[in-house]
């Protein structure tokens, strides 16, 4: 029986996914102010936009929903066969693992670049010796590509614009809370303003910052066994629930089944959750900021 569900919710979920698709596509050459219908609340669609930025993602944010509810809905159907506590329980863990994702991601290129503003530094102070200027320097940066090369083209954009260069710094200060880069766009705008021979500092600034990003790595590689002793103890429990559901599903009946079952299962979810996050917290504690 659970075949044939699976069968027909499939080929349903093809047919309507099929004219979503012919749908999208013809959306794509519409104005997206004459489709409001779906738009998500703006403070929340300001913060998920900020949050995929921030990821590295360029969807917006209500296909970036629609694909999550998506994903939840078809774990559900693919957890069919297992059992009403899979049912249950896969969508929520696809739920809980968007925003896990995006933070990830969003820790990932902050680390990204974090490295990469030493580089940016010897690139300018190289522009300066050779008697550029530090708008060309950024600017030749921008074009050389890398994990800042965005947010300078968007400096650049701005000063096109009409923004002063410390003006665009303050603002890629606000949209990149790295750490360096408010430290290497203090300097940059001081060399901006000030001139001179500013090529040594910024060079003294990119060593100090290697220096720096020296003593992270080593704090995590120190705290590696920590961390993977972390998600071993958070994933144990899941791990040995799902093998006993595959291997024999009548262990589980007593936790679907009966209401002390349930019970124990919600408390023990409760349990998983905060222990997460204490042991986040000690790990958070170990990082420097």
């Amino acid at each position: 029986m659970s075949t044939v569900l699976v069968a027909c919710a499939g080929g349903g979920a093809a047919w309507w996914l099929a004219r979503r698709a012919a749908r999208l596509r013809v959306l794509d050459r519409v104005p997206r102010r004459l489709d409001r219908r779906r738009a998500l609340p703006e403070p929340y669609r300001t913060r998920l936009a900020a949050r995929l930025a921030d990821a590295g993602f360029r969807a917006a944010p209500e296909e970036a929903v629609q694909a999550w509810l998506l994903a939840a809905a078809s774990a559900a159907l693919v957890c069919l066969p297992l059992g009403p506590l899979f049912v249950g329980a896969a969508p929520l863990a696809v739920v809980a693992g968007g925003p896990a994702l995006l933070g990830a991601r969003a820790r990932s290129r902050a680390r990204l670049a974090a490295a990469a503003v030493p580089a940016v530094l010897d690139r300018v102070a190289s522009e300066l010796r050779a008697g550029g200027t530090v708008a060309s320097g950024l600017a030749r940066v921008a074009e050389e590509g890398g994990p800042l090369a965005a947010d300078l083209a968007r400096l650049e954009a701005r000063v096109g614009l009409g923004a002063s260069l410390p003006e665009a710094l303050r603002e890629m200060v606000h949209e990149r809370p790295v750490a360096g880069v408010p430290a290497a766009a203090g300097a940059l705008a001081l060399a901006h303003e000030v001139g001179g021979r500013a090529a040594n500092a910024l060079e003294g600034l990119a060593t100090s910052l290697r220096e720096r990003l020296g003593v992270v790595a080593e704090v995590r590689a120190l705290s590696a066994q920590g961390r993977a002793s972390a998600l071993v103890v958070g994933l144990g429990p899941v791990v040995y629930l799902g093998f006993s559901a595959l291997t024999d599903p009548r262990a589980l009946r007593s936790l679907v089944e009966h209401p002390l079952g349930r019970a124990c299962a919600a408390a023990g979810i409760l349990l998983e959750l905060a222990g997460a996050w204490w042991m986040r917290r000690i790990l958070a504690w170990a990082e420097p900021a």
